[in-house]
């Protein structure tokens, strides 16, 4: 009886030990994702994003964010710059434990102004000819100028403007 004990546990010792040395798959985790909503907002107005990222997140950042928005569990709230326009708003995923879950996700989204709470006024009647100058001197300006809504929008965060 010692022989075949001695065999079955040499097998078994065998057995055992090619299952400890036998290669492991490699475990790759996802590549990172990220989500903003609404794709389209107002200027100053919350921002959503929802990431997916493996290992360690940084703050999601944009040219169009006020500020960089960090994740918590997969999640961050912002606020949406002031500048009108479409940008790319992107994160980076670190140490996820293999080269596919490593990398930077992005997402679109635009910024744009409110839309005027009064009508412009249309002129009653139009010259149907222009009128020319009398003075030779080039037209000057007196009034400083002033900005247009296609480089920045009035926000809520903006300083209120004196009532009339």
């Amino acid at each position: 009886m010692n022989r075949k004990t001695l065999l079955v546990s040499a097998g078994l010792l065998a057995i055992a030990g090619g299952l400890v040395t036998a290669p492991v798959a490699s475990a790759t985790a996802p590549p990172p994702t990220l989500r903003v909503g609404p794709s389209t907002v107002l200027a100053g107005q919350t921002v959503k994003f929802s990431a997916y990222c493996a290992g360690n997140a940084s703050e999601v950042t944009s040219p169009g964010l006020a500020a960089p928005v960090s994740l918590s569990k997969g999640f961050g709230y912002g606020r949406a710059g002031a500048r009108p326009g479409h940008y790319t708003a992107s994160f980076t995923c670190s140490g996820s434990g293999g080269p596919v879950g490593n990398g930077t996700a992005t997402a679109e989204f635009a910024v744009v102004c409110s839309v005027p709470t009064t009508k412009p006024t249309t002129p009653t009647s139009t010259p149907t000819t222009p009128q020319e100058s009398t003075t030779s001197a080039p037209p000057t300006s007196t009034t400083e100028p002033t900005t247009t809504a296609e480089t920045r929008c009035v926000t809520a965060t903006s300083p209120a403007r004196p009532r009339r």
